[in-house]
């Protein structure tokens, strides 16, 4: 039988020169069968019949030659390896084992041939080789491991060349034994290309590799070859001392690996690469221009929203006419609306821009409660709602963490509620919960008794621009964004929302946002949902200062208008300048108070304005200098008081806003009772 496999093997031209080699000194054979997993013994050595019965199943050889090698620890992992993809697949396949007996240690190279599509032939051959056997062992699996194609030991001394690992892939040129290593190294430089040639012949040369293994464990190059099947593929040439390597010794291991498959990725790779840094660049550039935008748009649509909404507001303190009053709520009610949808597109395009900043700063947990209620009680009481405030007296008074933020997210639930529930309540909750580290959870919940949500429609909920049930609440005000900016502001504090709703009775919303506790007094039942029953808002200053001076500098002539007119009745001397170089003729001509300046001027801006202001000698470097803009971009506040301004207030301005910055800012001395 073991002829007859032999011959039928020897058909194959590719291996017929090998195993002829071979056939004088086989110490073992075996038939795989993969049909059925199982082998059979042709021939043996006594060593083998300890190990494998005359047959068995496939995956005994396995373990016969993995779990048998001298790498210990590490030949379950070569077991791994190779059973995955089996050896029994492949036409040639070349390693060598060691076998410990009682007269000492045997070495064996073993060789995978296959038969046919369902048998293979397995061979162990008795190795007499005088190399060291640990390096031996190492060097067969490392580059079996590498899927070398070729790999040889070269002695530069005795000039010769000692075959480690042949594939299939370099069979027909895997005998150099009997060559020189000199003669080889011309041989196979006619393998490479003719501009790659000198550059094998000068990487291969006895003195350079002297000179480069004395100093490097190994040196390596990447280069173009020849295959057997007459193409150019890319391989890498890695050259390798030998433990003890020297001039005196100068042995070294020569590999050829395959690379040709990576090379082709990684070369493709660069070209993604490059396209892709390409387009982030084009990306950066486009959220750059998109981020100046952004800043533009908030100032140039502000700053007329501010003028409507000014001016409006000088009309209802001084009209007298009730029908025009009525008219010029309407105007104010329109406008705050316009703003509001304004402020969403803006947050929403910052926040998806990466533009949008968290800011922790103290805070009072009772005035961002009042807060909240004074701005959404009106609009509970327009739609005939009840509103329900229910506060933990317990909670910490004094918190640390971003309440603008906290506030436009609750603001926005509450918003939303009131849209969409036209009859019952809304509640308003918020509570705490105690850690260990002195901080707290703070819980926050809005409830509302509204038209509620199909369970199907909830996953488009955060979408940007979208609104659920169209045609049922096509005529609810807004643009779609505000649950898209509360999920993603929720995000950006550490925070998520939770969602609980039963279509047509109603939702929960509800989120937990951790809080550093400032002062840990407790915030009391202190708090009350009645509020003046007239929509109407007290916007009178009450404060009267005659003898204060203030310098009023923007480019725009309604926005002095609309601040002359709310200043009208506080008998405060104002005076305007339209341009940063105006400005400061003005500042040197009269001893001000207080400097109202806007960022945003031709010529010369806002900041550097001031710039030159503090390089003023003396009391112009302590002068009150409120920066007055419509560009309220995140952070914008930081950024201002950063540049060395005094303070700082957005456009639109409200009265109570005002009224702050003349309290902060004026000398105590010229305020008085307002008269």
């Amino acid at each position: 039988m073991g002829i007859a496999i032999k011959d039928k093997i020897f058909k194959k031209k590719k291996h017929r020169r090998l195993l002829s080699e071979m056939a004088s000194r086989f110490s073992a054979m075996y038939l795989i069968h993969l049909q059925d997993n199982t082998y059979e013994e042709i021939q043996a050595d006594t060593v083998f019949r300890k190990r494998l019965p005359q047959k068995g199943d496939i995956p005994s050889v396995h373990r016969l030659l993995f779990a048998s090698t001298k790498a210990g620890a590490q030949s379950s992992q070569y077991y791994d390896a190779f059973c995955g993809e089996s050896l029994f697949l492949r036409n040639h396949y070349s390693g060598c084992l060691d076998f410990l007996e009682d007269c000492g240690k045997k070495r064996f190279d073993y060789h995978v041939f296959k038969v046919s599509g369902n048998e293979s032939l397995l061979i162990f051959i008795e190795n007499e080789s005088g190399m060291i056997a640990e390096q031996y062992d190492r060097l067969k699996m490392d580059t079996l491991q590498e899927n070398y194609l070729f790999s040889m030991i070269v002695d530069l001394k005795n000039d010769t060349c000692q075959n480690l690992v042949v594939t299939e892939a370099s069979a027909p040129r895997q005998d150099y034994t009997k060559l020189r290593y000199s003669q080889w190294r011309f041989l196979i430089a006619n393998m490479f290309l003719p501009d790659d040639k000198s550059t094998f012949l000068m990487l291969s040369d006895p003195e350079y590799i002297i000179r480069r293994l004395e100093t490097e464990k190994s040196f390596k190059y990447e280069i173009q070859m020849q295959s057997m099947a007459g193409e150019y593929i890319w391989v890498r040439l890695r050259f390798n001392r030998m433990e003890g390597f020297s001039e005196e010794m100068p042995v070294f291991v020569y590999t050829v690996q395959d690379i040709h498959s990576d090379m082709v990725r990684l070369l493709q790779q660069e070209n993604i690469i490059s396209a892709v840094e390409e387009k982030n660049q084009q990306l950066a550039d486009i959220n750059k221009a998109k981020s100046v935008f952004i800043s533009n748009m908030s100032h140039e649509i502000r700053t007329p929203i501010n003028a409507v909404l000014g001016i409006d507001e000088m009309i209802i303190r001084e009209a007298t006419d009730e029908t025009i009053r009525s008219y010029a709520y309407d105007i104010k009610s329109a406008g705050k609306m316009l703003l509001s949808i304004i402020n969403d597109i803006l947050d929403y395009s910052r926040i998806e821009s990466g533009k949008m900043e968290i800011c922790p700063a103290e805070y009072s947990l009772k005035t961002l409660i009042d807060d909240i209620n004074s701005l959404i009680f009106v609009k509970m009481k327009e739609k005939g709602l009840t509103y329900r405030l229910e506060v933990d007296a317990s909670c910490p008074s004094v918190l640390l963490g971003d309440e603008l933020r906290i506030k436009q997210v609750i603001i926005n639930l509450l918003t939303n509620a009131v849209k969409y529930t036209e009859k019952g309540s809304v509640t308003f909750s918020v509570g705490h919960i105690l850690r260990e580290n002195g901080e707290i959870d703070l819980t926050v919940k809005v409830a509302d008794t509204g038209i509620g949500m199909r369970s199907e429609d909830m996953s488009r909920l955060f979408e940007a621009y979208e609104r659920l049930d169209e045609k049922r609440n096509h005529n609810i005000e807004g643009t779609g964004l505000g649950m898209g900016i509360v999920v993603r502001l929720l995000e950006q504090m550490n925070s998520h929302l939770e969602v609980e709703s039963v279509y047509g009775k109603g939702s929960v919303f509800s989120f937990v946002l951790s809080q550093d506790v400032v002062d840990a007094t407790p915030v009391g039942n202190v708090f009350t949902c009645q509020k003046e029953d007239t929509p109407q808002e007290n916007n009178s200053l009450t404060i009267y200062a005659p003898q204060a001076k203030i310098l009023a500098v923007d480019d725009n002539r309604i926005n002095l208008f609309v601040l002359k007119g709310f200043l009208k009745h506080t008998g405060i001397e104002l005076d305007f300048a339209q341009s940063g170089k105006e400005g400061l003729e003005r500042i040197t001509q009269k001893d001000y108070d207080l400097v109202f300046l806007d960022h945003l001027m031709p010529g010369m801006d806002g900041i550097e304005t001031l710039k030159h202001i503090r390089e003023m000698d003396g009391k112009y470097r302590a002068l009150p200098v409120v920066a007055l803009t419509a560009n309220v971009m995140s952070g914008a506040r930081e950024r201002y008081l950063n540049a060395g301004f005094s303070d700082f207030m957005e456009k639109p301005f409200i009265a109570a806003d005002l009224k702050r910055i003349l309290l902060t800012h004026l000398p105590q001395k010229y305020l008085q009772e307002a008269k």
